[in-house]
């Protein structure tokens, strides 16, 4: 078998610091200098590999801002490097804010959490009230992103859906100026207290206003060109979502972070509160509290929330029972987007991963490799970390063309070292070994699809990628089945894969020549596309052109 040490040397990720990882930390010297300067490597490294623009980093312990790393630039043309004032677009970090406020009125008895949706005044934003499907929607249903299906049944990140909570901020804080009351409720509870001075709610429309000259240029990557293009709509983007929106600094999210650390925001019982992961109607424990990702990890409490947008990304890891946070933010999707956050698994991220390996256990005394509590063995961190690389590789081939074959060579190694890893419902590696689509790598791909079922979660995407993927292996009834349990769920109408699903069977109908059916099915992606406000019209016509054809 090859030795890690060979193995790592001969797929080129020994530059990611991996090599270094299997000395435990006692061992080196200067240990707590040391901490810094691989995590430096590391982080460097990985924006490289990347090609991000620019990024800030930050490490916050015991309420000290103790590492600040900055890479490239704020603005590229310009040759402005980035510096810790720069203000970032953090993204869905925002949903962070708005699940703290509620919570505040909460505390406070003006709201509970178990307060249905409707009994505030729906704000649309571009979504009418059919999107909820269910009348029985509550507030901690929109927060855990258990909305959708029967309500708290089935965990699944969708981020606009968050903006149904709109309205609670109008109604409590009585200003129902459109789109002002969230960023007027953040400012009072939360940024002024703190101290947050470069915190804003949206791009500035007073484009005299002086935080504008730190506001990084984010860029788009174009892959037909293979270019970084300045997002030119960002000036635009003027307003506080309950779902995104927020522009800050790395410490003013230190601030925020402390406050959280030191129940100046929220009582302990409340952050618990939000921090819980959320138990779904059949009993099953997400990933996700309201409006905190949550996960133990190496034997503590991780409480995280990840962002990104086309144009820049955002992380901000808390470790409450070490006082530890770690802050990242990006001008680029890069440092989100290849790393499948959305689906619960924060060690995904080589960043993140990075911050794990350099400072958390190492401040907490841990051996790399000697093993913790609750982990499967002693190899944990080095498989966790080859597995956050396989999936940088997948995306640099993806979307750069380079490094091929990488990703694919990492995913064998895990499969032959680290079997356990595809006995379990991973969704992201799901959707890995999906998008690998390696013979090599079929039994594993099996046996993750096999647990996926069993487990009874639902995610749309993941259905459809299935059924492609039982399509290509010449499983034709079997795909089929899976585009049935995607066409014949309710509750997931606005969901493109559920439209897709029912426009592949509607088709597949007509042409075994059973009309009814395929009409049936073709009627419902019509239905669903109209309540999302499409043109009806143009559905029912493409509808019976379809079915004139066969």
């Amino acid at each position: 078998m090859t030795s890690r040490r060979d193995f790592v040397k001969q797929t080129g990720v020994a530059a990611a610091g991996l090599l270094a990882a299997q000395l435990p930390l006692n061992t080196l010297a200067n240990a707590e200098e040391r901490k810094f300067r691989e995590l430096r490597r590391a982080i460097a490294a990985h924006a490289k590999l990347l090609k991000i623009p620019g990024l800030a980093v930050a490490v916050v312990e015991d309420g000290k801002t103790t590492y600040v790393q900055t890479e490239g630039f704020a603005d590229v043309e310009k040759k402005i490097p980035v510096r810790r004032d720069h203000i970032f677009p953090v993204a869905s970090v925002t949903k962070t804010f708005a699940a703290v406020t509620l919570m505040q009125y909460e505390q406070e008895g003006k709201i509970s959490m178990d307060d249905y949706i409707l009994d505030y005044p729906f704000i649309e934003l571009g979504q009418s009230a059919t999107r909820l499907q269910s009348p029985n929607i509550k507030i901690r249903h929109v927060l855990s992103h258990t909305s959708e299906g029967e309500p708290g049944s089935n965990y699944m990140y969708n981020g606009g859906r968050y903006n149904f909570v709109y309205g609670i901020f109008e109604k409590i804080s009585g200003n129902t100026k459109r789109f002002e009351a969230f960023a007027g409720e953040a400012a009072k509870r939360i940024f002024r207290p703190l101290g947050m001075e470069d915190t804003l709610p949206g791009y500035p429309a007073d484009k005299s206003h002086p935080a504008i000259s730190r506001i990084v240029t984010t860029y788009n990557f174009d892959r037909e060109h293979q270019t970084f293009n300045p997002e030119k709509n960002l000036p635009n983007w003027n307003t506080l979502w309950t779902s995104s929106g927020l522009m800050t600094t790395i410490d003013d999210l230190a601030r925020y972070s402390n406050a959280l650390d030191q129940n100046t925001l929220l009582s302990a019982e409340s952050y618990k509160k939000l921090t819980t992961p959320f138990v779904t109607t059949s009993g099953r424990q997400n990933n996700y509290g309201m409006g905190w990702s949550t996960q133990q990890l190496y034997g503590r409490g991780v409480h995280w929330h990840y962002g990104y947008d086309d144009s820049y990304a955002a992380l901000i890891v808390r470790v409450p029972q070490d006082k530890l946070t770690f802050i990242l933010l990006s001008n680029s999707a890069g440092a989100s987007e290849p790393f499948l956050l959305g689906y619960g698994g924060l060690l995904n991220s080589p960043f993140a991963m990075s911050f794990f390996k350099h400072v958390v256990l190492h401040r907490s005394g841990q051996f790399y490799y000697s093993g913790f509590s609750g982990e499967r063995n002693k190899d944990a961190v080095f498989y966790d970390e080859l597995y956050s690389q396989a999936m940088m590789r997948n995306y640099l081939e993806q979307t750069y063309h380079e490094h091929k074959g990488e990703g694919a060579e990492l995913m064998k190694y895990l499969a032959k070292n680290d079997p356990v890893r595809f006995q379990r419902a991973d969704i992201a590696l799901l959707a890995q070994l999906a998008g690998l689509g390696d013979a090599v790598l079929k039994p594993q791909m099996g046996s993750v699809i096999a647990a996926y079922q069993a487990s009874g979660w639902f995610y749309p995407d993941i259905h459809r990628e299935i059924a492609i993927w039982h399509e290509r292996n010449g499983n034709p009834e079997t795909s089929r089945e899976w585009y049935h349990k995607l066409a014949d769920s309710t509750g997931y109408g606005e969901q493109w894969p559920v439209k897709n699903a029912c426009n592949v069977l509607g088709k597949y109908y007509l042409e075994q020549g059973e009309k009814e059916k395929g009409r049936t099915y073709l009627w419902r992606e019509t239905l669903y596309n109209s309540s999302n406000k499409e043109d009806v019209n143009r559905q029912i016509d493409s509808m019976n052109s379809l079915s004139k054809k066969h």
